[in-house]
């Protein structure tokens, strides 16, 4: 099985990595007044702001967000939480790391704005790659004050604080990765999440079906036979998620217009013309009319293409769900004792989707009728 790379809700990161490095300027800004307000209490008691713990806080607390309730909660444990590796005199960078471990655990765990709770392997991920990149952008942020920003006190805590966010931040990537060892199902769970409808239901049908499938396929033992017959499933599986593809894709198109408004610009433009006294403006209109006529009829052919392949998938997760019962069959006669009989089965499964398949019908050619109502002109 090849090997896939998930990255799921990636708005989220987006908008989550844009967030934080607002809260590390937001909190750069609050850095910079606050040295200053303190600077004539400066001989007396010296003011150190540590970075690793304040723009890994602005970040953070900006960056949380929570679906229902539990907000404060949250952000107040961000507050308190990552103040403890410095309370022991870690040496640096230790205490900045675990303190960035700590703020991405939480963020990734409870606060990525869904309600169930993030994963544990995908959280402690994170947390580990926030802790290793969390020392980096604090580098960063000392090169960039050494040989850039100078004495520029404001600038140079705002990009400071800003670049250690962002570092931050990027170290929450892991928890929206997934690695599936097999790429037809991570195709199915990815259309999932972009469907609707019955389209949907039968996308996660034939997801479930597809798994059902391979766990009894690799229950048979290893063989040329056994190979055959996961090609066999995986392609019937493939097959139905371009079909729910290709309907999503029509479906988005047709929703994008709405024939009904074509339709009475139709009318329209042939009420007028019937209205005008020119002869050039008439044919003009009749002719405006007839080019929307023919967009119509497309459209209707677009719609009659949409019902087939609808009828095509439900006909495809029927075909898998007869697969499936085959499966059953043969585990009921020991078919999986010979490596041969495993061939058979992937040459009964694939007679099966030979009997099933059907045609394509030509939408084209459907889509662009020589005459019709909607475009015949007046003699």
């Amino acid at each position: 099985m090849a090997l896939s790379l998930q990255f799921l809700h990636r708005e989220e990161f987006e908008s989550r990595t844009l967030r934080a490095l607002g809260g590390g300027a937001c909190m750069g800004i609050f850095a910079a007044l606050a040295l200053r307000l303190w600077a004539p209490f400066e001989p007396v008691v010296r003011l150190t702001l540590e970075p690793g713990y304040f723009a890994v806080l602005g970040a953070a607390l900006a960056a949380a967000r929570t679906a229902k309730g539990g907000g404060w909660g949250l952000r107040a444990a961000l507050a308190v939480l990552p103040v403890f590796p410095f309370l022991f005199s870690a040496p640096w960078p230790l205490a900045q790391s675990v303190a960035g471990c700590i703020a991405a655990a939480l963020v990734t765990w409870l606060g990525h704005g869904r309600e169930e709770p993030g994963a544990p392997v995908p959280v402690a991920l994170s947390a580990a790659a926030a802790g290793v990149l969390t020392p980096v952008g604090l580098y960063v942020q000392q090169v960039l004050d050494a040989n850039f920003l100078g004495n520029t006190a404001l600038v140079s805590l705002v990009v400071g604080y800003a670049c250690v966010a962002l570092f931050w931040s990027i170290g929450t990537l892991p928890s929206h990765l997934v690695l599936h060892t097999d790429a037809v199902e991570a195709r199915g769970k990815t259309l999932q999440g972009t469907l609707s409808g019955e389209a949907k239901e039968l996308t996660t049908r034939a997801l479930g079906l597809y798994q059902q499938c391979k766990t009894s396929a690799l229950r048979l033992p290893s063989s040329p036979g056994r190979q055959e017959l996961l090609g066999v499933v995986e392609k019937m599986a493939s097959e139905s998620f371009s079909l729910a593809e290709a309907h999503a894709g029509l479906t988005a198109q047709l929703d994008s217009v709405v024939a009904h408004d074509v339709d009475a610009q139709v009318k329209e433009l042939r009420a007028r013309a019937a209205a005008t006294q020119d002869t050039v403006a008439r044919r003009q209109l009749e002719l405006a009319a007839s080019s929307l006529g023919e967009e119509l009829n497309h459209l209707d052919a677009l719609g009659r293409k949409q019902e087939r392949l609808l009828a095509q998938l439900h006909a495809q997760v029927a075909l898998l769900e007869r697969a499936r019962v085959s499966f059953i069959g043969a585990q009921g006669h020991e078919l999986g004792t010979k490596g041969e009989q495993a061939a058979q089965l992937a040459r009964r499964l694939k007679g099966l989707g030979e009997e099933s398949a059907t045609p394509p019908a030509p939408v084209d050619d459907a889509a662009r009728p020589a005459t019709s109502a909607a475009t015949r002109l007046p003699s």
